[in-house]
This record gives structure tokens, C-alpha cells and sequence, in this order.
């Protein structure tokens, strides 16, 4: 078969790496290397961190500022990526005042490689009870995605607001497609990570229309759980997802 007619399959790796207590880079940057990912979705990343990080994993990348912390420096979103950036772009998804974590921010951004062209969007949205903010941040998403793979730190379980609406606009939950009764917890509630297990999922991969899903996978064969939890308060998140025709080149 002709590579320019062959399927394309896109791998996406999303990671909450709660860059204000600190960034082991060679650690991160083992595990993004065990999966070879395609893109890699990064949240509460500052941007010295996103530049180690991705001169560690020989990747291109795009930072984004979310906002100023009081105590460490900014942090934002990042998206990284072997493949070539050929537009990236910032939304707000919700105006607070720049020193405030309530702030939120998207990335939007399409990758190139020889053979396909895909676009991906990272997103980090409001936490704790805050469902009817979510929900908001959510739909714009929509309004802005169009076609894109979505990825990130939804801040919302199974069925909240913010994946519901995603779903409800053709989206697949990524993790739910290929495991249907799995668990895939990616996050820790809050108190002492050591000894215990993740016991939420927080994180998401959605596949838009068109998109199959192909395989779904947290953590890291070379790295156990205990360890991951050392890095963030998140475990990473792998899909791997089968492009519709039109994404080749």
C-alpha cells in the first residue's frame, strides 16, 4: 500500500505533572520515551520545565501561560511533539484575574508529520465543585475544537459535566471505548499519595467523530504506580487512536 493511502494511527499522552512542587525531568522524560508518543498534552507545567522537558525528549513545543502563582513561577499548558507545529493557538476558557488559579486556558494546535496532519487541543479545566464552570469550559471547547482530538485534565469523573458535553457533541471517551468496565483511575483524592492506590479519573483523551479508538493505557511499564506518584498527584494517560481518511497529506 501506497504510505500516503496507509491508515495513520496518532498516539496522544496527556499528563497533570503539578509542575509547582518540582519536575524530576529525566523521570518524566524516561516514561514519554517508553510510549514514543506523537503528541504529549501537558498541564501545571511552567515554561523552564516545558523546555527541559522537551529538549530531554528531542521534541518541539508550545507553552502557554494560565497564571501567576504567588509562591512559584507561572505555569501554564504545554503540547510537544516530534511532528512539526503548523498553527497553535490560546483560548480562554474562563476570565479571572491573572494571579488567580480559577483562570483557564486551552491550547489548540495542528502537527505535521510527512505523512498526516492532526489537530489536538489540551485543556485543564475548573476543579472541585465547581460543575456549571466546567460544563461552560467544556462547551466552548466545542465551539472551537471542530474536528480536534481534546486531551487533558478534565477535573470531572466519568459522566460529570465536562465529558458529558463532549460526548453529547460526538466525542468519544477514549479510556470508556476501550475499556468498558475498566476503572483507569488517574489521580490521587486529596491527602497522602504513599501507600495507596489513584482512585479517580480525572483525565481524558476524547477521539472526535470519525476518530477510532485503538488502545487505551495508564501509568508505565518501566515505572510502577508508587513512583509515578512521586512525580504528580496524576497518572499519565496513552491512547492511541486510528485517524479518519483526510488526515493524510
Amino acid at each position: 500500500m501506497d504510505p500516503d493511502e496507509a491508515p495513520i494511527s496518532v498516539t496522544v499522552l496527556t499528563w497533570n505533572l503539578q509542575g509547582s512542587h518540582g519536575l524530576d525531568t529525566d523521570a518524566v522524560a524516561a516514561v514519554i520515551r517508553e510510549w514514543a508518543p506523537d503528541v504529549v498534552l501537558l498541564q501545571e507545567i511552567q515554561r523552564r520545565q516545558s523546555r527541559r522537558l522537551a529538549a530531554a525528549v528531542s521534541m518541539r513545543r508550545r507553552w502557554v501561560f494560565k497564571h501567576v502563582s504567588l509562591w512559584a513561577w507561572p505555569e501554564g499548558l504545554a503540547v510537544l511533539t516530534p511532528w512539526a507545529f503548523s498553527s497553535t493557538a490560546k483560548v480562554v476558557l474562563r476570565r479571572s484575574p491573572l494571579f488567580t488559579w480559577r483562570r483557564r486556558v486551552a491550547v489548540l494546535a495542528t502537527i505535521e508529520s510527512a505523512h498526516a496532519r492532526v489537530s489536538v487541543v489540551n485543556v485543564h479545566l475548573s476543579p472541585h465543585d465547581e460543575g456549571d464552570a466546567r460544563g461552560q469550559e467544556a462547551s466552548t471547547v466545542v465551539g472551537r475544537a471542530g474536528g480536534a482530538v481534546v486531551g487533558g485534565d478534565f477535573n470531572d469523573c466519568p459522566g460529570g459535566p465536562a465529558p458529558a458535553r463532549l460526548e453529547s457533541a460526538g466525542w468519544t471517551d477514549a479510556w470508556a471505548s476501550a475499556h468498558p468496565h475498566g476503572e483507569g483511575f488517574t489521580n490521587w483524592s486529596p491527602g497522602h499519595r504513599a501507600g495507596r492506590r489513584a482512585d479517580q479519573r480525572l483525565d481524558y483523551v476524547m477521539a472526535p467523530p470519525g476518530w477510532a479508538v485503538l488502545d487505551a493505557t495508564v501509568g508505565a511499564t518501566s515505572v510502577d504506580e508508587a513512583r509515578l506518584g512521586e512525580l504528580s498527584d496524576h497518572l499519565p494517560l496513552v491512547v492511541r487512536l486510528g485517524a479518519p481518511e483526510g488526515s493524510n497529506r
